[in-house]
């Protein structure tokens, strides 16, 4: 029918979910965000470290350019939404177990055209003044952002309603009704609700829902433990990434660290990591004596073998996309705007390579 607007459902209101609300809201198109939670960011979003970079990605790997170009994404969606960014920190310190190492790092990162200085301990110094064992040479990477991406989440949801979007929190969806091989309606409880297209951005849950379907997805997961530790003072000014931590220090002066995390079936493990984690804190950094540990979460965080992301159709069924992948916050405004622009434009960009 001539003037139609497809009618988009989105699940999942993590980062990229709502960062995909965002942009199909802001194009006018019709689109309802549904998640099971309370609020955006509420899953493993709200777990997330929030370090906006590519100097943890590899120059030449496949991944790299499309982490080059979601940080450039960055600066769009700051301009948009300036207010969603007014407590976001930038910079980060970088440095390996030796300053020959570390110079080495440095020199990768010049020759790939990223924006880094390398500094010697007098510099190091001078920026984070509370450094107990400052190495002989760190990089400074200029463009890194360090944000609380579930509140970026909320801040994208909520321009999405400003712009026309419609939002369901508290609902699960139980189910996902086809009719000709093509999406039909999504089933929130009792409620069913017509789709025309139905975009998977659900993180981990991506998985279930593709089988309930019987469709694959080749989706797994990779725990990450984040730890919250309470803070009465400004400590740090940048993210500092040493051999031994992983650190930064949010807008509240709530201490952040990130952790790889492997399961043992202890559940207690993630709260001693924690409580040893701050040990190695008080050892690299001068603390005050109220620094303590006040959460130890585990987050699951969607990946693919390839280490890519996956966005497209999926070609069994009609008008069902997935969107997921990791690292989230890192790629969601971009894969928001290249969603966007698949759904409603028919264009998909050489950046994503071949779909599903």
């Amino acid at each position: 029918m001539a003037g139609h607007r497809p009618r988009i459902v989105v699940i999942g209101a993590g980062i990229i979910g709502s960062a995909i609300t965002y942009n199909l809201a802001i194009r006018g198109a019709d689109v309802l965000l549904v998640d099971e939670g309370p609020r955006p960011g509420s899953g493993v979003t709200g777990r997330a470290f929030g370090w906006v970079n590519v100097i943890n990605g590899t120059p030449g790997e496949s991944s790299y350019k499309l982490w080059r170009e979601a940080v450039s994404e960055y600066r769009h969606l700051k301009a948009a939404l300036p207010a969603a960014f007014s407590r976001v920190r930038s910079g980060s310190l970088f440095w390996r177990a030796t300053a020959q190492e570390t110079e080495q790092f440095a020199g990768l990162r010049k020759s790939a055209g990223e924006n880094v200085d390398l500094l010697r301990r007098n510099g190091i110094q001078e920026l984070e003044p509370r450094l107990r064992r400052i190495p002989d040479l760190a990089v400074l990477s200029h463009d890194d952002l360090a944000l609380d991406s579930a509140k970026l989440a909320g801040d994208l949801v909520d321009a999405a309603v400003v712009a026309g979007a419609s939002t369901r929190f508290g609902a699960t969806v139980s189910a996902i009704d086809t009719m000709n091989g093509r999406v039909a309606r999504i089933r929130l409880g009792d409620d069913a609700m017509a789709a025309d297209v139905v975009v998977m951005a659900a993180g981990a849950g991506v998985r279930a829902l593709a089988e309930r379907l019987g469709l694959r997805t080749g989706l797994t997961t990779s725990p990450a433990l984040l730890l919250r530790y309470a803070c009465s003072r400004p400590i740090i000014s940048h993210i500092l990434r040493g051999p031994r931590l992983e650190i930064r220090q949010a807008s509240d002066n709530t201490l952040i660290v990130a952790k790889s995390y492997v399961e043992n079936g202890n559940e207690n493990r993630p709260w001693l990591i924690g409580e040893d984690t701050l040990t190695v804190m008080k050892d690299e950094l001068d603390l005050p004596d109220e620094v303590v540990l006040k959460s130890a979460e585990i987050g699951d965080r969607p990946v693919f073998a390839d280490g890519l992301p996956r966005l497209g159709f999926f070609p069994e069924m009609g008008g069902l996309y997935v969107a997921a992948g990791h690292p989230g916050v890192i790629l969601a405004p971009l894969l928001g705007r290249l969603t966007a622009e698949e759904l409603l434009d028919g264009q998909r960009s050489e950046l994503l390579g071949p779909s599903l």
